[in-house]
């Protein structure tokens, strides 16, 4: 575990709390020259895909939860990307598509921070993209993490050249401490500074992505491009845990299943809901994996949402009904071992609030780890594999792979207020383990009084909705390993501080005047915390 010194900050001027310091630089430098936390964030979502290429850029996607101080408004900014226009549903293959420019959807990134920073932000974009294109030119150095992961898909990535200049050496992922530069980004984003973002679509960066599509067998083409996929703003769904105010995504984000975790554990005492405990672990799991079921079971188009009747998942009442078979499940399974509980949530998130206390929380991908495992062909970015993400079975289903449709996704930005102020701004990474793991660093913070250094840092585990079950074994006692297994869970057991078991960015808003922001990098990864010493 790093040192708390090196993911955890104090600054009366904002924060910035992201997986890699390069982006929270970025994004501290633009609160330092007057920008806003819109300016912030989009200089570092875009620095983050220069410096965490495994996670996100600009062949992604990316959504928004934005809060406005003046107007007193938190509301969802949806950025999904689109399946191209060439997708023919009478012969959509049997398995998801994975690899290659096939995988791969229209990129959204670019059109939703390009929106997001002209509608919201302060500053120019030649001023957000900056600290990018710096990155891009000079390099980052390679961490663990990431010499791990270029390990772990060498096989795949070395079928592409550009990736095998850039990221290999002597025909070899490069070793931890060595430097990847990507001089084709640098010159794809200053293309995008000196013709307007909107040269990613229908500009010379887009004629160059069709020209490779038609290369390189994949579907993207100029009619998908030149229809801008501009950003859909949506209101945040909203709930309470216990006299907090909890704001986050709507479908098709997971955020119905974060507000159903934490509905279903609001029934429960307080002082029962300890993972590191045999019942609290057992009561946890199974709120997990119930709602995880329930959104697999319930799935909804995003558009739909808002009026439709059905909205079991964020009713209180049906997860009083939930928190009632759970109770029954732990007596039956941990029988007189435990004393049966009273009753009474790869990609990259980041985090930013400016002085003036507006919030900007991020979360991007291009999917699976290094996306479609290939390189726009002398652009520099990852092409996503977003594609994987659709329904390929279930035609009536609102995420079935069809001509411009959207995919699933699992983000679930959040905001939590008190007493009608902001208090803490989360959001992590992690596919379906993204909710699972900011459940258990609110109810740390909430219900056990915990600091957001010491919630974040906290042993974590995740079970999905066919009751496989990811733990950090090493950090808890057999008594709890022994619980979850009794109850029937299939574990499978990670190392401390799991790559795979979220990455919480963290910030936590002043109580009081005189007080300081506090930012929270989690140590499962390579993030930082930073906030301005001082603004101009």
């Amino acid at each position: 575990m790093k040192k708390t010194k090196e993911i955890s900050a104090k600054s009366s001027f904002g924060m910035v709390s992201t997986a890699s310091k390069p982006a929270t630089d970025a994004g501290v430098k633009m609160l330092e020259k007057g920008g806003n936390a819109v300016d912030a964030a989009v200089a570092a979502a875009l620095c983050l895909g220069v410096t965490e290429p495994q996670a996100s850029g600009i062949g992604g996607q990316s959504m928004g939860l934005l809060y406005l101080k003046d107007a007193n408004r938190v509301f969802a900014l949806d950025g999904s990307s689109r399946a191209p226009f060439n997708v023919q549903p009478m012969k959509t293959p049997e398995k998801p598509i994975k690899l290659g420019l096939k995988s791969t959807t229209v990129p959204s990134t670019p059109a939703t921070l390009g929106y997001m920073q002209e509608t919201y932000g302060r500053l120019s974009f030649t001023e957000v993209a900056e600290p990018a294109i710096q990155a891009a030119k000079e390099g980052f150095t390679v961490s663990p993490l990431v010499h791990r992961l270029l390990k772990k898909e060498e096989e795949h990535l070395r079928h592409d050249p550009l990736i095998v200049k850039n990221f290999f050496e002597n025909d070899a992922p490069k070793k931890v401490g060595s430097i990847i530069k990507q001089p084709e980004l640098a010159n794809c984003l200053q293309a995008m500074v000196k013709r307007g973002w909107q040269d990613f679509y229908v500009g010379s960066i887009g004629k160059k992505i069709v020209k490779d599509m038609k290369k390189r067998d994949g579907l993207i083409t100029e009619a998908d491009l030149c229809q801008i996929p501009l950003p859909v703003e949506r209101d945040a769904l909203a709930s309470s845990y216990r006299g907090y105010d909890i704001f986050t995504f709507p479908p098709p984000g997971a955020g119905r299943v974060l507000i159903q975790i934490l509905n279903t554990l609001e029934q429960f005492s307080p002082d029962m809901l300890n993972t590191e405990e045999p019942v609290g672990a057992v009561i946890y799991a199974l709120a997990f994996q119930y709602a995880l079921s329930d959104r697999q079971r319930l799935p909804i188009h995003p558009d739909y949402y808002l009026q439709t009747v059905n909205k079991l998942m964020c009713d209180k009442e049906y997860a009083s009904e939930v928190a009632t078979l759970i109770s029954n499940i732990a007596k039956t399974t941990l029988q007189d071992d435990y004393p049966p509980p009273p009753t009474s949530g790869e990609t990259t998130h980041l985090s930013v609030t400016d002085k003036d206390g507006n919030a900007v929380g991020i979360t991007q991908s291009i999917e699976l780890v290094f996306g479609s495992k290939r390189m726009a062909s002398g652009l520099g970015f990852f092409y996503n594999n977003y594609m994987s993400s659709f329904e390929y079975k279930n035609m009536t289903h609102p995420y079935y792979l069809l001509p411009g449709g959207k995919p699933w996704s699992s983000v679930a930005p959040t905001l939590l207020f008190k007493n009608g102020s902001p208090r803490y701004l989360l959001g992590s990474p992690g596919s379906n383990r993204i909710s699972t793991s900011l459940a258990q660093v609110i109810t740390r913070l909430i219900d056990r009084n915990e600091t957001l250094d010491t919630a974040i840092a906290a042993p974590r585990f995740h079970s999905s909705d066919t009751g496989k079950l990811l733990i950090e074994k090493l950090r808890f006692n057999e008594d709890v390993i022994a619980a979850l297994a009794a109850a029937g869970f299939d574990l499978k057991k990670h190392g401390s501080y799991s790559f795979y078991l979220g990455c919480v960015q963290g910030v936590q808003f002043p109580e009081k005047g005189g007080d300081s922001f506090y930012g929270v990098a989690d140590p499962r990864r390579d993030g930082t915390a930073g906030g301005p010493e001082s603004l101009k």
